[in-house]
């Protein structure tokens, strides 16, 4: 499960927070109000009682208009009583009886139009009765009226915070989408600060941002610039320690090849050969790493083309190494360099590593290509992948077999500069290795 954002958590807390105050003020707002409501209407219904039930009036007191008083021995079968610690039924008791009615339990008879409502009343001669008031006074569905103010508010409330946390969230947002698409090996970081990163709207470079957002801003990029300067540093270290080696690997290389013609110089000038064509390929692997970071993505180049004219160059069988692909795939933003050591790379090591067949897969899937290169060995270990990507390291089954330790390494840096996906697949069946570039 994803983790939630800042901005879903925004709104949440916003919304609870609101609701919980919409709450707690409707909640006194409404017993607030029904007691208002039971001492006026008390007050109203007072005089009407007392002479419906026989309390101290010499002539029948004048009912107020709208205002019917009914007497009965009993509440009628459909009516509910109320719980007399109601803050309305409390306060309507208490205002009857300082009015000098002996008012006991409450009911209400639902009606069509709004409640009756029922007290049941000692008279001056001692019987009980039950007086019903239909009074226009009381409004009917107050209830539903308040719960669809409530969820009103609530709309209003969520629609409100929304907008509020979009707001605040938006520079973030900006710079994590910024910081995503950076890439540490291309130019360093300029602009102005929290300006629309690739997919931003056009309305986000208005945003203003918080002096905590502004501050992690400036803090990545004083790091982004830091990182750029030690890769442009180290790239430079490789580039001029391997050109610079190359020069005496010739002359060592060449001395040895005019050395005697002799048994005993021919096995040691054999030996000196092999020796400087290994650190030959290693200062090789060594400037195709900085290639890697350095070559720009300008060019639109036929991934298939690439992939044949690779496995032409290695001169095996097609029942050991092939390519199955459409006729074209044509990958833009790529340097077709960076590409053919790429495929150089997984070629070689499943050649040297894996065991043959190799098949070199490459097929279009909507605007991603994808390139799997294919073997029967054992694979790679899954908790030995992150770290065969990382620069010189190599596997305990290859200790023994020649090779810099650069090759996955190289291969991770053209993926991740060409915006692609790298990935091992192994176990039952055959091992693969797959690029995932973008076609579009």
């Amino acid at each position: 499960m994803a983790a939630p954002t800042l901005f879903r958590r925004l709104v949440i807390a916003q919304v609870l927070g609101s609701c919980t105050l919409v709450l707690v003020f409707g909640g006194a707002f409404y017993v607030d109000r029904n007691r208002t409501i039971a001492r006026l209407s008390a007050e109203r219904w007072a005089p009407a009682l007392r002479s419906a039930a026989g309390l101290g009036a010499a002539a029948p007191a004048p009912l107020p208009a709208a205002l019917a008083v009914r007497v009965a021995d009993a509440p009628p079968p459909g009516a509910v009583t109320t719980n007399a610690w109601a803050p309305r039924i409390a306060t309507l008791r208490e205002t009857l009886r300082a009015d000098g009615v002996p008012a006991g339990a409450v009911a209400f008879e639902p009606g069509a139009q709004r409640p009756l409502t029922w007290i049941e009343v000692r008279g001056g001669d001692g019987r009980v009765r039950w007086l019903g008031i239909d009074d226009d006074i009381l409004e009917p569905h107050v209830f539903r009226r308040l719960l669809f103010a409530l969820a009103l508010g609530f709309v209003l409330v969520s629609a409100a915070s929304a907008l509020v946390a979009r707001r605040l969230t938006r520079p973030l947002e900006t710079l994590r989408r910024r910081i995503e698409s950076h890439d540490a090996t291309a130019s360093p970081w300029t602009g102005d600060a929290l300006a629309p990163a690739p997919g931003d709207s056009d309305d986000s470079a208005g945003t203003t941002a918080t002096l905590e957002i502004a501050t992690i801003e400036s803090a990545w990029r004083a790091l982004s610039e830091r990182l750029e300067r030690q890769e442009s540093e180290r790239a430079l270290l490789l580039a001029g320690v391997s050109h610079d080696l190359r020069s005496p690997l010739a002359r060592i290389r060449m001395a040895a090849e005019l050395l005697p013609q002799s048994d005993g110089v021919a096995q040691r000038r054999a030996s000196i050969v092999r020796n400087v064509d290994v650190a030959d390929r290693l200062i090789a692997s060594f400037l195709d790493y900085v290639r890697a970071i350095e070559l720009p993505l300008t060019a639109t180049v036929d991934a298939v083309a690439v992939a044949r004219r690779l496995v032409e160059a290695r001169d095996q069988p097609p029942e050991l190494l092939a390519v199955v692909g459409p006729q074209r795939l044509d990958l833009p933003h790529c340097h077709e360099l960076l590409l053919e050591r790429l495929l150089a790379n997984l070629v070689d090591n499943a050649l040297r590593h894996g065991r043959p067949p190799v098949l070199v897969r490459l097929a279009a899937d909507g605007d991603t290509a994808s390139i799997e290169v294919e073997d029967h060995g054992p694979g790679i270990p899954a908790g030995a992948q992150s770290r065969l990507l990382q620069a010189f390291a190599r596997g305990d089954a290859s200790r023994g077999t020649p090779g810099t330790g650069l090759g996955l390494a190289v291969v991770q840096q053209i993926v991740r500069r060409m915006g692609g996906v790298l990935s091992f697949e192994g176990g039952n069946g055959p091992a693969r290795v797959r690029v995932r570039l973008p076609a579009r």
